[in-house]
């Protein structure tokens, strides 16, 4: 098998199998991990456009839209008109969707720790370097070949 497709292969069932078992772990406590994404960015935050709020989530427009209505009608987030500019609506956190964001964090948190417990800190701190070495360096020929 060609390195490169090998390359390919390993990160997608890595990254999968990872995302895979986060989602479930969000679930079992009754959250969406795109949900949790959105919360846990606001909790910095406190406020954003709807449109920040599916990037960091990774979900489309219109998805994003259905979710931040459905936090709406459970009380974690407000939708508030910008007072300058009348066109333009923010997304805060409530004191509600805090508290649901911090009660999963904790516990999702734990789950993680479990999850990669088998890996040494040096061995997480070696393998983050590699990945952003590798993700940089992509950006940078795809900068250089436009």
């Amino acid at each position: 098998m060609d390195i490169n497709i090998k390359l390919m292969t390993v990160m997608t069932r890595f990254s999968n199998t990872l995302l895979k078992r986060l989602g479930e772990n969000l679930e079992s406590k009754g959250m969406l991990s795109s949900v949790y994404a959105m919360l846990s960015h606001l909790n910095v935050v406190d406020r954003a456009k709807t449109q920040k709020l599916g990037e960091v989530a990774v979900i489309t427009s219109g998805t994003t839209t259905h979710i931040v209505k459905k936090m709406i009608q459970q009380g974690y987030v407000i939708k508030v008109q910008d007072k300058d500019d009348k066109r333009v609506f923010w997304i805060e956190i409530t004191n509600e969707g805090r508290k649901a964001f911090l009660d999963v964090h904790t516990e999702h948190m734990a789950y993680l720790d479990d999850l990669l417990k088998p890996f040494s800190d040096s061995e997480k701190e070696a393998f983050i370097e590699i990945v952003k070495h590798f993700g940089l360096t992509i950006e940078e020929n795809i900068d250089l070949n436009k």
